[in-house]
């Protein structure tokens, strides 16, 4: 991984999500998508995400950092109880690529979340042959997920 001064511009750092419980977000975007918890923090008090997500002071906030075997700390889960769940606007969406867009659908299903059925477009008209498919976290935020074929 490139230094941070070094990285061209723009550079994606991370997608960042308000969750109402960290455990139920683990079962989505570690378990289920196979991101890798590298720390939670739970000394937030003078957190930014208070002001750029709204949050009103009096909850207790905590942040986890999630990564992948090819990006460090792709991903932010800020946990607010009694703050997140309704919030979603499903104007913007997590991507990940996964092995298989069916097995990945299966286990969301059968962790209650909301899935779409998987979709094959052999000749796109942009990109290669895939597979999509998405699902919503227990918190409403939209997750597409797809596979090359």
């Amino acid at each position: 991984m490139l230094p941070a001064a070094e990285r061209p511009l723009p550079y994606f750092q991370r997608l960042a999500l308000v969750v109402d419980d960290l455990d139920k977000a683990f079962e989505v975007y570690r378990d289920l998508l196979g991101f890798e918890l590298e720390f939670i923090g739970d000394d937030t008090s003078d957190a930014f995400a208070y002001d750029i997500f709204a949050i009103p002071r009096e909850v207790k906030i905590r942040f986890a950092a999630l990564s992948s075997e090819s990006q460090q700390r792709t991903l932010a889960l800020i946990e607010a109880p009694g703050f997140a769940a309704g919030q979603s606007d499903r104007r913007a969406a997590a991507v990940v690529q996964v092995g298989s867009v069916a097995e990945t659908t299966a286990r969301a299903r059968a962790l209650g979340l909301q899935a779409h059925e998987p979709r094959t477009e052999l000749d796109p008209a942009n990109g290669p042959p895939r597979t999509e498919g998405g699902f919503y976290d227990h918190d409403g935020h939209t997750v597409v997920i797809y596979n090359l074929e």
